[in-house]
């Protein structure tokens, strides 16, 4: 087998990569950035770099299973969907039935699923969770342009003057893009301004942050416009020649935003910041505005884009190199399920419901029952399973269990539900444990088809290993349901080319009947199989077989747009800021990803090197709101939604975070009761949603956080019993190694007597922190086969190493490793693409500030007072350090997502080293000072 080139499975930049085999590690195989693929050059993230790693699952799915643990063949499984589905349209209607989707699914398998249902069976109640990520941008695009569509490239970040990222942590959730953000202001000077009410690794690195209040960028961007217009900088022959409502938008934001001083009372910023920001973004002509989650999960996220939009079109800042507004999309193919019609709101290739986009749809399908509406999204589809409207549901690579507001609904929804199908490349998700059937899905490296990232380029992914057990492709399983429920005819494909071919030759049909719209595959309507397995990296529109290949296309250059008349239309946009004050004990809750981990972890959770950073759940909270609430870092928390009944309360570990505004809380979107004892941070959230998306509101819910009272808390290595009565705190860690679990009990006489057995032995370890841990070891044969450690605070011990002892021979020296390796404490994983922790930065740096201050003494004879050193170690000698230690350790030099948490770990350590320095030489010329005069 030569070379694969393939695509990544996480995030919508989609980064190209390349498969090698390999007889060098267990997997068989080597991956590396694809250097040739547009969108990445050649670099990954840390999770990228890890996709191999994937390949292992704790618990794969192998073959079709039922509710009662019976393993089934595909036509058995087959046939009881098939007839299942046919039994409840017979009885209750078409809109009894549904489907909900997922951004991990392929091109191919999306398009399958909309044509069956939208096509065959006749309801548009088919959604995905994309719905959850970028259905406000979404709606801005259609309110705006006429069409879901980004109209610039990866390409413009390099070639933008100015960058604003509204909502985004691009540093983590999209680092290779990041990258070349960072790259170009090295080259070019471009500046980079962060938007955003926490101070994220992103904005620690921007030249301008702008820490605004929660819920008021609707308003900051109305006040952009208004600036825009006040300071005679509109683009009048653009907005004349090419835009609608111009005159009424303006009108309508000058009511809500009046004057900067204002605003920025209003927006809760510097006066200063606000008129900088408004400065460079009228100064510059090419100017790229970039937004992710913190935009589109509020619940004015569509008008939030609106206001952007508007902005960029009043400077006539459209389809044009090096600017425009960019929605940065969360999954590897939602682009690509928006383009086959995946959201309930819409119809195969840009198509809405119309009576003639339903007619061109019904003729190419050969079908008379196309959906006539749209239909239910994510949020009112799970309700209409728990009122009994939908009586059966297939479900697809996705954990809505986890995923969606107000979890516990869900699964409420999902057990009223009659019929649940379910596909996955595990049994352990959420969602797979309450399916009536359970279907094997290839997952990434097995499966074979096409997704689009944000700036349209259509990818292949290839598959290169065979798949496990009887695991089948989505479409494949799709299709053969079809044909089971009596539409032969209609899905025999013979492969995934087959699939793609037929889609491409659907968006041909569709652009000549609709010459407005921009989606076109019209050139890739004829693919052999040959050229479809050879498919380069090709960005659409593709109207031509010249087109294959081809990249930085730039959208309404023209200014001609897919409205009816042809025009951009400006929104009138409601900047609705009035937060409500927080009663006491609350905050105002926020999620997003994490640097290291994918969703709810059931691909990313058992890698040990992605897991090391954020061990367990943590809500990060300023330190002046901790005071206020009485807790303290290191507590563990419960907390919940005022306006929700839950009787299972989210559990996190509290951090101290002066990053985050006061009143704010963080913690990730990852965790589930597949990780921990604790639910995640969805199930205090209520369903409230965007008014024109319907994307659900995840953002600044209040909620209330009480302590958990724990009275023994820590980690067992081995040996361990999860349904153990007391445990209050349960999260299981994948190490190199094995597995640890941190542990916590709500008595002492619980957690003494958890594993305790005759054959243990106990003693306590007192620190010179004070801190005293409880040491209990299991010996079976003379083996350790259980270590628990305990404390009535956080233990800190390096957990590989501990986990090494586990099925050694207890014997003395075995004893003295073990409280050396209790003393030694622990050090945080900075970085994880090198393994590179907290404590090798601080020798790095410390041996750097060293070396800086001993070759400056041996320069200047008087280098040895305080005044001296403060003056002659400067800057300049901190960022030669850092950048000596970067090159040496490799951290923050990879994938770059952790180069703002390097960074901010060197710093610190420098000054307090520094304040150190200058202390010890102060209280020396003091002394000096005391014995002249004696």
């Amino acid at each position: 087998m030569s070379n694969i080139q393939s695509s990544c499975a996480y995030c919508g930049v989609g980064c190209g990569i390349s498969v090698t085999p390999s007889s060098f590690n267990d997997i068989g195989f080597e991956l590396e950035g694809d250097r040739t693929h547009p969108a990445n050059k050649g670099q990954l993230c840390a999770k990228g770099e890890r996709l191999l790693e994937s390949l292992v699952q704790p618990n794969s799915l192998r073959y079709p299973k039922y509710k009662s643990g019976k393993s089934v063949a595909w036509p058995e499984a087959i046939t009881t969907i098939a007839d299942t589905f046919k039994q409840t349209i017979a009885q209750y209607g078409p809109d009894s039935v549904a489907f909900y989707l997922s951004g991990q699914l392929l091109t191919e398998d999306y398009y399958v699923a909309n044509k069956l249902a939208k096509g065959f069976i006749g309801t548009a109640n088919v959604d995905t969770n994309s719905r959850l990520c970028m259905s406000s941008a979404v709606s801005a695009h259609m309110r705006a342009y006429g069409e879901d569509v980004v109209a610039g490239c990866y390409d413009d970040f390099e070639q933008a003057q100015v960058i604003v990222l509204v909502g985004s942590n691009a540093a983590w959730t999209h680092p290779v893009l990041f990258q070349r953000m960072i790259k170009a202001r090295q080259r070019y000077g471009t500046k980079i301004v962060v938007i955003d009410p926490a101070k994220t690794a992103t904005a620690s690195q921007a030249d301008l942050h702008l820490q605004i209040a929660p819920g008021t960028d609707t308003l900051l961007f109305n006040g952009l416009l208004n600036f825009i217009a006040k300071n005679e900088a509109l683009n009048q022959p653009y907005i004349d020649a090419h835009t609608e409502n111009f005159t009424q938008t303006l009108a309508h934001v000058a009511s809500q935003a009046t004057d900067v001083e204002t605003l920025a009372q209003a927006l809760l910023v510097p006066i200063a910041q606000l008129q900088d920001f408004y400065q460079l973004f009228i100064s510059h002509a090419k100017v790229m505005t970039a937004s992710c989650q913190g935009v589109n999960q509020s619940i004015a996220g569509t008008d939030t884009s609106n206001a952007i939009i508007n902005c960029h079109l009043a400077l006539g800042q459209v389809g044009k190199e090096g600017c425009g507004f960019f929605s940065l999309t969360g999954q590897p193919n939602a682009m690509g399920g928006r383009e086959v019609g995946g959201l309930a709101t819409q119809l195969a290739c840009h198509m809405g419901f119309s009576e003639p986009e339903r007619q061109v749809l019904g003729d190419f399908w050969q079908s008379e029952v196309i959906a006539t509406d749209k239909g239910l999204t994510a949020v009112e589809l799970f309700d209409a399973m728990a009122d009994g409207t939908i009586k059966a549901v297939w479900i697809m690579g996705t954990n809505p269990v986890v995923s969606l507001p107000n979890t516990a609904k869900i699964t409420a929804a999902l057990e009223t539900c009659p019929f649940v199908v379910v596909s996955e490349i595990t049994q352990d998700s959420a969602t797979a444990q309450l399916a009536d059937v359970l279907l094997p899905a290839q997952g990434w490296s097995e499966k074979c088809g096409t997704v689009t990232n944000s700036e349209r380029v259509i990818s292949r992914q290839r598959g290169f290993i065979q798949a496990k057990g009887t695991a089948k492709a989505d479409w494949w399983a799709l299709a053969e349901v079809a044909k089971a429920m009596g539409f032969e005819q209609s899905f025999s494909f013979k492969n995934s080319a087959a699939v793609f071919k037929e889609f491409a030759q659907l968006s041909k049909l569709v652009k000549q009947s609709f010459p407005g719209k921009q989606f076109d595959l019209s050139g890739l309507a004829d693919l052999t199989d040959e050229q479809y397995d050879e498919l380069l990296p090709t960005q659409w529109p593709a109207a031509n077989h010249g087109a294959i290949g081809g990249n930085k296309q730039r959208l309404f250059a023209d200014g001609i747009f897919a409205t009816a008349s042809s025009k951009a239309q400006f929104i009138e946009t409601t900047a609705d800021c009035q937060i409500a004050p927080l009663p006491a004990g609350q905050v105002r809750l926020n999620s997003g990803r994490s640097r290291d981990q994918w969703h709810t972890m059931t691909r990313t959770g058992h890698i040990a090197a992605l897991r090391a950073s954020i061990p367990e759940p943590v809500i990060a909270v300023h330190p002046s709101t901790l005071a206020q609430l009485k807790l303290i870092e290191d507590d563990l928390v419960t907390f919940a939604a005022p306006n929700l009944s839950i009787t299972n309360f989210a559990v996190a570990r509290v951090v101290a975070d002066d990053s985050q505004a006061p009143d704010l809380g963080f913690m990730s979107m990852h965790w589930s009761e597949q990780f921990s004892l604790g639910k995640g941070v969805n199930t205090p959230l209520d369903s409230q949603f965007d008014p024109y998306s319907k994307q659900p509101a995840f953002k600044c819910q209040p909620v209330s956080l009480t302590k958990v009272a724990v009275t023994l808390q820590g980690i067992v290595f081995g040996l361990h019993d999860p349904h153990m009565q007391g445990l209050n705190w349960n999260v299981q860690q994948t190490l190199t190694t094995g597995s640890c679990y941190h542990i916590g009990f709500e008595n002492t006489d619980a957690a003494f007597a958890y594993q305790s057995t005759v054959h243990a032995l106990k003693w306590t370890i007192s620190l010179a922190s004070q801190q005293i841990i409880h040491v209990h070891c299991n010996i079976s044969n003379g083996l350790l086969v259980s270590l628990k450690l305990l404390s009535r605070t956080k233990v800190a011990v390096s957990l590989e190493a501990m986990n090494l002892l586990i099925g050694q021979t207890v014997d003395v020296a075995l004893m003295r490793q073990l409280h050396q390796l209790i003393k030694a404490g622990n050090s945080p994983l900075i970085c994880a693409c090198t393994g590179v922790t907290q404590a090798n930065i601080e020798y790095a740096m410390l041996q750097k500030l060293d070396n800086a201050v001993f070759s400056k003494r041996a320069l200047a004879s008087d280098f040895t007072s305080a005044t001296a050193i403060n003056t002659d170690i400067t800057q300049a000698d901190f960022d030669k350090a850092l950048d000596e230690t970067q090159t040496e350790l490799g951290c923050g030099r990879q994938c770059g997502s952790c180069h703002s948490e390097v960074g901010q770990c060197a710093n610190d350590i420098w000054h307090i080293a520094l304040a150190e320095i200058t202390t010890e030489l102060s209280e020396q010329e003091r002394k000096s000072a005391q014995e002249e005069v004696a």
